[in-house]
This record gives C-alpha cells, sequence and structure tokens, in this order.
C-alpha cells in the first residue's frame, strides 16, 4: 500500500533512542523522512529501500552530516513518508551506526579522568542466575586478576550500563528474560560496541543457535562450567581473552550475511584422496570469520579442507556440525587420525602436535595429543609436513588472532611452491598477529575475509 506523503507522527519518547527510530526507518523499507530537533540544532534524514540515503545538518551533508545528529542525546523528532532524490550516502545503515557509535565512544573516552592505578581489565558479567553471577565475579576477581566493574540480569540491563560505561570485556547469557542475549548483542553491536563473550549451556539442541552469536559480533564462547575442571579451563580461556582484549579492534568485526542451508541429500560422500589441501589457521578472531569463508568456498571435490582454530575446547563439535549445515563439503570434527579426502572439510582445535603423512599412499593428519590439551599447535611441523605433500597444490589461509611461531614452516611453504593468503589486518580483530606475519614477506595476497573464498575458487 503507497502511504500518503506527508503523513505521520510527531512527538516524542522518553527512553527512545535517535539508534532505534534509525533502525526502525531502515528496517520498515518504505520512503520516509526523520526529522530531529535538539536544542537549536535541527537536522534531517532521508532512507529509501532499507538504507539511509541522504542526510542534512545546516550546511554539512552526506555521513558527516549523520554523525554530527547522532551525536545528539535527546530531542524531539517527526516521522513521515517523503521522498528524495538526492543521494549522498552509499554506505549500508550498519556500519553507518557502528561508525557513529565508535565517534561517540572515543568523544566519551577522551573527556574521561583517566585513572593511573587502575590497570585491571574491567568486565561487566550478564546472566539471570545469581549463582553464575557470584561465581564468574568470584572467579574474575580472585582467580584471573580482573575487575568485576557492573552486573546486569537481562539484555536491557546491560544496554543501560553500556551508556554509561564500556568494560574491556562483557560476558553474555544467552537465554535471559525481558531480553535475550543475542538481542542485547545485536544491540550492542551497534550502540556500544564491545569485545562479548558468550557464556552459555551447550547443546545439540541449540547449537544453532549459540553459533550465531558469531554473526552477530561475539568473539568468543565457552561453555558454563558444570564441574571443577570445566571451571578450570573457562578460567584459562577467559584469563587468555583477557591477556589480549586490550589489543583488540572491534571496530574492524563486521557481521557475517544470514547463511543459505545446504540441501544434506545433495552432498557428495567422500571417497577418494584429496589431491588438494586447503589448510586455514585461526587465533582470537577468527572464528567470526569462518561463516564468510567456509559456506562461500566452491565445491572441488578434489580438495580438502583442514580447519584448526584456536577455540574453547568444547566448541569443536557444534562448530563443525553448523558448518556443516552450509556448505556442500561433508565437515566433521578431527579425531586422532584423519585421512583427507577430496570434498571433506576437517574442524579441529589448534592445540598440540599435528603433522602430515602418506599412509599407505593417502594423506593422512595424525595428532599425537588430544583437542582438549591446552598447549598451542605446532604451526611448523603441520606447515612443513603439508608442503612437503601437497606442493603447489597447497593454500594455507592465516585468520585473526594466529600466534604461533611460523617461520620456518611458511619457507616450506613458499619453497614447495605453496600459497600463502593472509586476512587484511584492518579487517581483524586482533591484528597484531598478522601484521607480524606480514613483515615476513611471504604472503601471495591479503584479503578480507569475504574476499578469500572467492580467490580460492578461482586458484582452484
Amino acid at each position: 500500500m503507497k502511504h500518503p506523503v506527508g503523513s505521520g507522527f510527531v512527538g516524542e519518547i522518553e527512553g527512545l533512542g535517535l539508534v532505534d527510530l534509525v533502525q526502525f526507518a531502515c528496517l520498515a523499507g518504505d520512503d520516509r523522512k526523520l526529522s530531529v530537533l535538539s536544542e537549536d540544532n535541527r537536522g534531517v534524514l532521508y532512507f529509501s529501500d532499507n538504507e539511509i540515503i541522504h542526510a542534512e545538518f545546516g550546511e554539512l551533508s552526506g555521513e558527516e552530516a549523520f554523525y554530527r545528529i547522532m551525536s545528539w542525546p535527546s530531542g524531539t523528532f517527526s516521522m513521515l513518508f517523503a521522498s528524495n532524490n538526492v543521494r549522498t550516502i552509499d554506505s549500508s545503515w550498519n556500519f553507518l551506526l557502528l561508525e557513529a557509535a565508535r565517534r561517540i565512544d572515543e568523544r566519551y573516552k577522551s573527556n574521561m579522568p583517566t585513572d593511573e592505578g587502575s590497570a585491571l581489565p574491567k568486565v561487566l558479567v550478564v546472566d539471570d542466575s545469581r549463582f553464575f553471577t557470584k561465581a564468574f565475579i568470584k572467579l574474575f576477581e580472585e582467580q584471573i586478576n580482573a575487575q568485576v566493574v557492573g552486573t546486569a540480569t537481562n539484555g536491557r540491563e546491560a544496554l543501560k550500563f553500556l551508556e554509561m560505561q564500556v568494560p574491556d570485556l562483557v560476558t553474555l547469557d544467552m537465554t535471559m528474560p525481558v531480553m535475550s542475549g543475542d538481542a542485547a548483542l545485536k544491540h550492542i553491536m551497534i550502540r556500544s560496541p564491545a569485545p562479548v563473550v558468550l557464556v552459555s549451556n551447550f547443546n545439540d539442541q541449540h547449537y544453532s543457535r549459540m553459533m550465531d552469536f558469531m554473526r552477530y559480533g561475539c568473539v568468543d564462547m565457552v561453555a558454563k562450567p558444570t564441574s571443577p575442571e570445566s571451571w578450570n579451563l573457562i578460567g584459562e580461556r577467559l584469563q587468555y581473552i583477557l591477556l589480549n582484549v586490550k589489543e583488540f579492534s572491534v571496530d574492524n568485526v563486521s557481521r557475517a550475511k544470514k547463511l543459505k542451508p545446504v540441501d544434506p541429500k545433495s552432498k557428495e560422500q567422500p571417497e577418494k584422496k584429496a589431491e588438494k589441501l586447503l589448510l586455514i589457521l585461526g587465533g582470537l578472531g577468527g572464528m567470526l570469520e569462518l561463516q564468510k569463508i567456509i559456506p562461500a568456498l566452491h565445491y572441488d571435490s578434489d580438495m580438502a579442507v583442514l580447519l584448526l582454530q584456536n577455540m574453547y575446547p568444547g566448541i569443536v563439535h557444534f562448530l563443525s556440525s553448523y558448518l556443516d549445515n552450509f556448505t556442500p563439503y561433508t565437515t566433521t570434527t578431527l579425531l586422532q587420525t584423519n585421512k583427507l579426502l577430496g570434498g571433506q572439510c576437517l574442524v579441529g582445535n589448534s592445540h598440540g602436535r599435528r603433522e602430515i603423512i602418506l599412509s599407505e599412499g593417502i594423506p593422512t593428519l595424525v595428532s599425537s595429543e588430544s583437542d582438549d590439551g591446552i598447549q598451542l599447535l605446532n604451526t611448523d611441523s603441520l606447515l612443513r609436513s603439508a608442503a612437503e605433500i601437497f606442493g603447489s597444490a597447497l593454500t594455507v589461509v592465516f585468520l585473526s588472532g594466529v600466534e604461533q611461531d611460523l617461520k620456518e614452516g611458511m619457507e616450506t611453504v613458499v619453497t614447495q611452491g605453496g600459497k600463502i593468503i593472509l586476512q587484511d589486518p584492518a579487517s581483524c580483530l586482533l591484528p597484531r598477529s598478522i601484521e607480524e606475519i606480514r613483515t615476513l614477506g611471504m604472503e601471495e595476497c591479503i584479503l578480507k575475509p569475504e574476499e578469500i573464498a572467492p580467490y580460492i575458487g578461482e586458484l582452484t
């Protein structure tokens, strides 16, 4: 139905932010005009086809006008159905809101008094369970040496806290009353981007929803502890994250598009040995990018995909099951010994010692330690053995956060004719590791995550 131009509402709503109005206008999809008045300032935003197309503020227009308008803390508005033929904005509304939030956050931080004596990482715990909240406070403050600066029992309380302060890390439960974890995460990444770790009960029934948190922007995930041993594991993982959190570039993270499921009946059963190998190694932040790479890979029945990601041990099974829904490659979890077959994707943790050998003429990945160990992967050994067997048919991709010693293994890959692809540091949650690898000068190219699969398709 076509709405009459000029119809709409004028007024103010207490507690409703400008971000909410912009999101509504974008999701509605109609041609709309949003006029905002704050003190003596007046700004106008135009929307069409689910995007922001034009902004005006004084003599400013385009994105700079949009950012100035979004910085206003309060005011009145009118939203009318109206069209505009002028287009001064091409960026997506998600990007615009993230950039506006980043600018507001920088301005807020620059006006904050410095606290020289507080160097401890600051954490917000979001969970509706009093038991787990108290336990996590004790874990952070007594075992990890971090400061819990706030708690929230639902997503709405978390958002209110984040309007006043942005901590170094947010732990977020999935299922909560009032506002669930996934809804809260979407708002956090638009309003107050911060490193968020999902902490929830993992099971086969809800794993798809859990893994969707990667698409929304969470930097990592761990299972809620169920035993003293699991408390130790989660403590080690959170401590590892906090050791690196000051170097996180959350603004670099972009959401993956919604994935299209693959009909499981259309998949070919891997039977023949792999003639090519795609080896993907990821650290902190790497898991965020897998949904942009694995489902987009062109199917090649001669190529095996080996994915080793530094992640909480209990996630491996759920990650492989999740990715299997969206790729023609048959995706399974690594075992101690795995034949590398064409059309297969193997998913494992980057722990222990792994190398590729020929067993009865078939390339086989063998592991000397289980995935439950915490020792980082001996990458040099893996790269050397992969290069010696696959030669020029080997492609290696390094994603955000890879921290192992790689020089000798990379030299072998290049010497044997293999190719090395680096994720663009400007798209990495933890750019430092990729920037260090880049100084070696052995990569074939540097690509954004969404560019990697198409490039590999051209190679194969």
